[in-house]
């Protein structure tokens, strides 16, 4: 009984396949040792460089995301503190707004003079 595997016995291997293939096997080795030898002692240089370079930049940006990213120091864990703070913030700002609403109160008074000569005229 035959297995199957024993193909000596029934197929004929043609002439010259042998050579054929070893021939074109030494082709594809030389052809790989073409393209493959185009990568001088320079190139692996500024491969390597690059390499180098790549990793700079990835950690730099690593590092440039954690401190973007970070907890805000002015932020407060006690309710009352922060309550606080933004009572002095609101304050500060209501003593500077305070000079530009009286400005704006005599740019008014007076437009509104002006207003009532121009409707006595007319």
């Amino acid at each position: 009984m035959k297995t199957g595997t024993d193909f000596s016995e029934t197929v004929k291997v043609p002439e010259g396949l042998r050579q054929e293939l070893s021939a074109m096997i030494d082709s594809m080795d030389a052809a790989e040792k073409i393209l493959s030898s185009d990568r001088g002692p320079a190139k692996k240089a500024l491969t390597y460089i690059m390499g180098v370079a790549a990793g700079i930049v990835l950690v730099a940006g690593v590092w440039m995301a954690a401190v973007t990213y970070s907890t805000p120091e002015d932020t407060f864990t006690d309710p009352q503190t922060a309550y606080a703070e933004v009572e002095r913030a609101l304050a500060s700002i209501s003593e500077k707004m305070n000079p530009g609403l009286e400005k704006a109160a005599d740019a008014e008074r007076s437009l509104d003079r002006s207003v009532e000569i121009v409707k006595r005229m007319y």
